[in-house]
C-alpha cells in the first residue's frame, strides 16, 4: 500500500505551501512501501522489505501517517 506522511507545518521550509505538506510514497509493480514508528517517535518509511532501504523523519517533522505496517 502507498504510504502518506503528513508533515508538521513547523517543519516545512519558509514559504512552503502548507496545503502541499503530504508526502506520498507510491507502490508499483516491483516497489512496495511500509512504515514503522521507532522508539522516540521517529518515523521510518521502508522501501521493499528485502533491500532495507528507508527514509527516516524525526519526531518533530511528521504529524500523521497512513499506509501498511511491515
Amino acid at each position: 500500500m502507498t504510504v502518506h506522511v503528513t508533515m508538521l507545518v513547523s517543519s516545512l521550509p519558509e514559504g512552503f505551501p502548507a496545503d502541499e505538506r503530504t508526502v506520498s510514497y507510491e507502490d508499483s509493480d516491483d516497489v512496495t512501501f511500509t512504515y514503522t514508528v521507532l522508539d522516540g517517535g521517529a518515523l521510518r518509511v521502508n522501501k521493499n522489505r528485502e533491500t532495507g532501504a528507508a527514509i527516516v523523519y524525526g519526531p518533530a517533522a511528521w504529524e500523521s501517517v497512513q499506509g501498511d505496517l511491515p
